[in-house]
């Protein structure tokens, strides 16, 4: 099947937001997260949500939550142009009703999470100020309940993504198993991988799952944008450059 230029310019951007997308949240999720904060937390010997409160609404740490939040929404965005690329380079072989649908169910867990983590953000700060400018303990043991019942409703969010994110990702890895580019190995494990981690967050919800496989997810996803990115040169063949 022969593709114009601009849809092989919209597979090779779809691939380098792709792979993108997963360095920066990758970045913010771990790095920032598990290097940053869970070290300053026990160095600052933060163990109540009123102490934790008391950082939120001070610089710098309101800026850095702020930023690595936005960051997030910004990985999101680009993760929602590489399921677009995705879409046009499953469709070059063969139309499928699991292309479509697998790529309208990543855009809007990417729309999802990019809400979010942008109110999250805003909130974890807005009420750290709040809590900081509180004038007596009732307005503070208020703030602390109003902030820890905002906090649940990301519980909810995070599953209503799981449910969109996961069922893309299983749905396009069905039409891998049929595609020359990406191959069956690729799209065989996607499907396992994510059909796992989608029983596991569905049967611990609305808590965590016990097992957490999100960097496996996160390098299975930046392995597909990287082999997108390989076959640009087979592609590159049914287009006149």
């Amino acid at each position: 099947m022969k593709i114009d230029e601009n849809r092989y310019r919209t597979i090779k951007l779809g691939a380098l937001c792709g792979i993108l997308g997963i360095f920066i949240f990758f970045g913010v999720a771990v790095l920032l997260e598990q290097l940053f904060w869970q070290d300053k937390l026990k160095a600052l010997n933060i163990n109540t949500t009123k102490e934790f409160l008391n950082i939120l609404g001070t610089n710098p740490y309101s800026q850095i939550i702020m930023g690595g939040h936005l960051l997030i929404g910004l990985a999101m965005l680009l993760f929602a142009v590489g399921f677009i690329g995705l879409f046009y380079m499953l469709s070059i072989e063969k139309k499928s009703i699991f292309i479509t649908i697998g790529t309208i169910f990543g855009v809007i867990a990417c729309a999802i999470m990019t809400e979010m983590s942008i109110i999250q953000g805003t909130v974890m700060v807005k009420l750290g100020n709040m809590f900081i400018g509180a004038k007596n303990d009732i307005q503070k043991e208020s703030i602390v309940a109003v902030y820890r019942g905002l906090r649940c409703i990301d519980w909810g969010l995070d599953l209503a993504f799981d449910f969109f994110f996961f069922s893309a990702w299983i749905l396009l890895g069905i039409a891998m198993l049929k595609n020359k580019n990406l191959g069956k190995i690729l799209g065989f494990v996607g499907i396992i991988l994510f059909t796992i981690t989608a029983v596991l967050n569905i049967w611990a919800a609305p808590d965590p799952a016990i097992i957490e496989l999100a960097p496996i997810c996160c390098l299975w996803i930046l392995m597909v944008y990287i082999q997108m990115l390989r076959s640009m040169r087979a592609i590159s063949k049914e287009v006149n450059l």
